[in-house]
């Protein structure tokens, strides 16, 4: 049966892709690699005229190995629990790759690939993973069927073996099929995967997921403001593309805007210095704000003028902190919360307890002095040798300094000192802490002061680093200084008119006190921040990586981000019909869904099952209605009566139905009031269709008017006929 000749090579390929899509959902590259090939070489082991596979026994010790390897790795956070079992399931895929080609082996290693796809699905936001589960979701459509002709073909070439007496030899069996095979089949696939496919689509579209879904609880946005800043020189910084939130800014009309320069989007104030190297907060000046949707709660920033810019922060997950240009004067969240203003430092944080956010609107007074009322001087960092440095450089720029009043003009020449000297080539920026040899790293954590040891020994390290060195260079000469921590971005999508933030774009500054209760930004990092790098020509490979992020941005926020508020938008947007009905349709939902979870106890992770048992009911019911249209199809044609149907069943008949449609195809209906028999007869057929006709209605007569019930091996021979009768019919024998 040419049909199945690629059946091998498809299921193979489904299987390998499923592994491959696992890997991806765990970011897992050295898994990727080694199951990767190890998968790829077993084509070429089990498959063809070699046919090895590992002995029974092997496997299942190569299993244990896997196993007792999980329950290690699974010794930690819950949350790790998934993706352990992803990672076990890929070498379980593996192992069974390699054992002895059976029906049965390839039915688990389809649902193995299956189990695969939906671990991944769990924890995986990847746009890449996406893309492998639709298209692995349609090429399983395909192999799918195919595996059910081949477990046909196997099951008969089996039988007919046990049936041959022993000593003789099997005769060759070629199944028995009828016209235009591939087109059927394809037409087979073709529907099963639409209708897979628009299920899926109405299921997602109608059942949006919320704040406390299971993915949620694996993924969370990273955090890169939090109130201390512990330097440590074995830890890497994040180079990561994944994408943390969108920014959007319009002025008071509307319009989109586009800043001259990048943006500093403030998160914490870290302005005490606790020793060793901590930097945290330590001035608070705190009142409680509480947002009401749909209007901005006012903030009570210092400062004087009011809004001129409006700054919509999107999540990609939902997140704890507040990040804002300066200086927010109001703010407008979804849902309401309550949040905490810091007067001292002029940040914003949720209050205790409130949940996170995945998007707020912030109304912005924008202006590049900071204003805040006082500056905690209690903590400040002081090194001798750091402090001579700091003085050096003061005097060969012809900066005066003594220990009096400092005047903003000295404030702004002495930061912007310090600030070319920490960018100057003596120093280098890396992200990566592997350049400290071990002995290096042992000291330098036993170091007190791993501030000095940068600035007069190693001068190498992340934008921490630098930002830490000038705030405390700033203090041994008594400038009020404190390090911002938060993101710098000026990456400008031109599609969305949005600043599009990565994980790699966190990042550490200084903000000196120039003057009493007016600070300013300065950027010691010596890297290309302050440069607008991405509104340079790109080359190709730069506009090819661009062009990917764009499209993860779409997937994250289009389908990642899906909510309940998504949904209304959706919906409203296809037909404004339905926006005074959709809060009644998943109101409805929910409640019966909570209830149910409720009932059976079952807390959150149970909604994974009973998401399963609901698709599995919509799935049957589907699959009944298609049978019921197939009976009623039937009758339509034959003209049976309910009472009729109750004696004879729909499928012994169903041959002659085929039949009647074959006729009607080339023209020719039977009339209500003709008998079936007289009707043949009245056709003028060739003698050889004439006789395969007549011999069918006879058939159907011994059925109906009788108590003949066909086996099923009869009606698929009846079905047979039927299928030569319709090739004489095409060749004109009519």
């Amino acid at each position: 049966m040419k049909l199945l000749h690629s059946y091998s090579a498809l299921r193979f390929a489904l299987v390998l892709i499923a592994i491959l899509a696992q890997c991806v959902a765990l970011s897992n590259f050295p898994l990727l690699v080694i199951a990767g090939t190890l998968s790829a070489l077993s084509w070429y082991v089990t498959e063809g005229p070699r046919g090895k596979s590992i002995p029974p026994w092997v496997a299942r010790l190569l299993v244990l190995v896997a196993l007792l390897y999980a329950m290690l790795d699974a010794i930690g956070p819950v949350e790790r629990l998934p993706l352990v079992l992803g990672q076990f399931v890929v070498w379980l895929t593996v192992i069974k790759l390699y054992g002895k080609r059976t029906v049965e082996n390839e039915a688990q290693l389809l649902l193995l690939g299956l189990l695969l796809m939906t671990v991944g699905a769990l924890y995986a936001t990847d746009f890449l993973f996406g893309a492998m589960l639709v298209i692995w979701s349609g090429f399983a459509a395909w192999v799918l069927l195919l595996y059910q002709l081949h477990h046909g073909m196997e099951k008969m070439r089996e039988e007919r073996f046990l049936a041959v007496p022993a000593g003789h030899p099997t005769p060759w069996t070629r199944p028995v099929t009828g016209l235009q095979v591939r087109k059927a089949f394809r037409s087979m696939a073709s529907l099963f995967l639409v209708v897979g496919l628009l299920g899926s689509f109405l299921f997602f579209v109608f059942t949006p997921r919320e704040k406390f879904d299971v993915i949620h609880s694996f993924s969370a946005t990273s955090e890169n403001a939090l109130e201390r800043m512990p330097l440590s020189p074995g830890v890497d910084e994040s180079e990561s593309n994944r994408q943390v939130m969108t920014i959007y800014l319009e002025d008071m009309s509307g319009n989109s805007v586009r800043m001259p320069k990048g943006l500093r989007l403030r998160g914490s104030v870290l302005d005490a210095y606790k020793g060793r190297g901590v930097w945290a907060s330590g001035s608070h000046l705190k009142s409680t704000v509480e947002t009401v949707e749909g209007e901005f709660a006012p903030l009570t920033m210092v400062g004087d003028g009011s809004a001129n810019l409006v700054m919509t922060v999107v999540f990609q997950y939902p997140s704890s902190q507040i990040y804002a240009l300066y200086r927010p004067v109001g703010i407008e969240t979804t849902p309401p919360s309550r949040l905490t203003q810091n007067l001292a430092n002029t940040t914003i944080k949720l209050a205790l307890g409130a949940e996170p956010l995945q998007r707020y609107q912030l109304a912005v007074d924008f202006t590049a002095t900071i204003s805040s009322p006082l500056s905690n001087r209690r903590y400040r960092y002081y090194n001798e040798q750091v402090h001579a440095l700091a003085l050096s450089l003061l005097q060969k720029n012809a900066i005066e300094f003594n220990d009096g009043a400092i005047t903003p003009d000295e404030s702004e020449r002495i930061a912007k000192v310090f600030e070319n000297y920490l960018r100057s080539r003596e120093f280098t920026y890396s992200l990566d802490a592997t350049f400290f040899t071990p002995k290096e790293r042992i000291e330098m954590e036993l170091d007190n002061d791993p501030i000095a040891s940068f600035i007069l020994n190693h001068k190498r390290g992340h934008c921490e680093y630098f930002a830490a060195a000038m705030a405390a260079m700033c203090d041994t000469v008594d400038l009020p200084a404190r390090v911002v921590t938060g993101y710098y971005v000026d990456r400008w999508d031109e599609v969305s008119n949005s600043y599009i933030v990565f994980q790699r774009d966190a990042h550490a500054w200084v903000e000196v006190e120039v003057e009493p209760m007016a600070w300013v930004a300065y950027d010691p990092t010596p890297s290309s921040q302050d440069a607008p790098t991405w509104q340079q020509e790109m080359t190709f490979m730069q506009r090819v990586r661009f062009e990917w992020q764009q499209w993860e941005l779409a997937w994250q926020s289009s389908v990642i981000s899906y909510d309940s508020l998504a949904q209304k938008k959706l919906i409203g947007f296809l037909d404004p019909f339905w926006r005074s009905h959709v809060d009644n349709m998943t109101g409805t939902f929910k409640t019966f869904y909570a209830s149910v979870v409720k009932w059976f106890d079952i807390g959150a992770g149970g909604r994974v099952w009973i998401d399963l048992v609901m698709g599995a009911a919509v799935l049957a019911g589907f699959i009944i209605l298609l049978l019921r249209w197939r009976s009623r199809r039937i009758k339509n044609v034959l003209t049976l009566s309910k009472k009729l149907d109750e004696q004879v069943p729909v499928a012994s008949v169903e041959f002659f139905a085929t039949l009647q449609r074959v006729l009607l195809k080339h023209g020719t209906r039977r009339p209500k009031y003709v008998p079936a028999q007289t009707w043949i007869e009245s056709l003028g057929l060739e003698e050889q269709a004439l006789e395969l006709a007549t011999s069918l209605t006879e058939s159907y007569y011994q059925i109906r008017f009788g108590d003949y019930r066909p086996s099923r091996t009869k009606r698929l021979e009846l079905m047979q006929t039927v299928r030569k009768f319709e090739s004489l019919v095409q060749k004109g024998k009519i």
